[in-house]
């Protein structure tokens, strides 16, 4: 027992870390973990990894709110949560999405066997139109723009990022792991600290902090992220995007329901490989080298315990974090973030994931001056997906 809440803790620790600092994914952890041959016993294992993952998604906001810096799974919810931090109420929308990944986390469990049952049966289905599901996502994407010269640099930016992303993620001179950090970090997050006006983080306002989440929000949340975490080529990307477009949320109602997508997708990744023996996510690519079947409930059992000390220390420590960076001046903390991501990029990826850097950068800054909306963008995630489904390309 000692030795499950040992590495239980230990955990939410790395998960903590990997949460908070650029260029760290949990699913380094994860493949060195078993790399390390640490040799750990399978109801151990399982325990150190549900609760590496469940605390780098609590503790991820932080970062993607607070400092524009995005990863795979926070790239669309930046931006309306960068929204609510310069209106004051950043701790708001922090609040409304560790309530919203709580609210579903318990659906999940609660409904478990409708969603054991369904899992397998919506594969089957889905499947074989993966890629004309996505066309007609970026075709949506595209016609919502206000005229058709916006129509024409929308497409422009979905089929340049989209061609980027197929040259950087098929790249043998960097993983296409490591690639993303870059990447993403040029398109969605230093172009919104390159524009940032001088001054002070605006006062957020630590008062007045109900939150209400509306049946909307968290189904658009649950099923999306239903979706995310099943389907192939579906990422919690593209899923946030379908939200972000289609759905006539407000910022703090789409700020739920992106939270949703991360914690639902996570879930049914796992439950996806229970019942399919489909590998969905990094997470379940670990857990296939268990019979994870025989310690799912355990893997529960440790998921939402540490979804709620992660949720309770993220409350805490977001608080101490934003006392020290309303101190200083928010353009002094962009160009330190941005020498930050430059240095860490070069640790982690070399000259060549600095020169993706920099090209991504480039192209992030192209929406903001053309008056498009920046999820154009997500063609570096959507178009080699698309390829792929479409047998266009092996």
């Amino acid at each position: 027992m000692f030795d499950l809440l040992f590495f239980c803790f230990f955990g939410i620790f790395l998960g903590f870390l990997a949460g908070l600092l650029p260029g760290i994914h949990p699913n380094q952890i994860y493949f060195f973990i078993l790399l390390s041959g640490l040799g750990l016993e399978p109801n151990i294992f399982v325990v150190f990894l549900a609760s590496i993952s469940v605390s780098n998604i609590v503790f991820s906001y932080i970062p993607s709110f607070f400092l524009s810096l995005p990863d795979s799974s926070t790239i669309v919810n930046v931006l309306p949560a960068h929204k609510m931090v310069l209106k004051g109420d950043g701790l708001k929308a922090l609040l409304i999405s560790l309530t919203s990944i709580i609210i579903i986390c318990l659906i999940v469990v609660l409904c478990l066997p409708l969603f054991i049952f369904l899992v397998p049966l919506l594969q089957k289905i889905t499947k074989p139109f993966i890629h004309l599901l996505l066309l007609l996502l970026v075709a949506i994407m595209i016609i919502i723009e206000k005229d058709n010269s916006k129509r024409f640099f929308a497409l422009f930016l979905f089929l340049i990022s989209g061609i980027f992303g197929i040259v950087t993620l098929n790249s043998k001179i960097i993983s296409s792991e490591k690639v993303l950090f870059p990447a993403l970090t040029g398109l969605f997050g230093i172009p919104s600290l390159l524009f940032i006006n001088k001054g002070k983080l605006p006062k957020q306002n630590s008062h007045e902090m109900y939150v209400k989440l509306n049946v909307k929000v968290i189904l658009s949340g649950l099923l999306a992220g239903a979706l995310a975490g099943i389907l192939p080529g579906a990422g919690e990307s593209q899923a946030g995007t379908v939200v972000s477009l289609l759905s006539r949320l407000k910022d703090e109602e789409i700020v739920g329901s992106l939270a949703g997508i991360n914690i639902a997708n996570l879930l049914f990744s796992v439950i996806a490989l229970v019942e399919t023996g489909n590998i969905r996510s990094g997470l379940a690519e670990s857990l296939s080298t268990i019979e994870i079947k025989h310690y799912f409930l355990l893997f529960l059992g440790a998921f939402i315990f540490s979804l709620g000390f992660s949720c309770i220390l993220c409350i805490f420590f977001s608080k101490w974090f934003l006392k020290l960076i309303e101190k200083i001046d928010y353009e002094k903390i962009g160009r330190i973030i941005i020498y930050s991501t430059i240095t860490l990029t070069l640790v982690f990826t070399g000259i060549w994931g600095l020169l993706v850097l920099i090209i991504a950068t480039s192209l992030g800054i192209l929406p903001l001056l053309l008056g498009v909306k920046r999820t154009n963008n997500m063609g570096f995630l959507m178009l080699p997906v698309i390829l792929h489904y479409s047998n266009l390309v092996m």
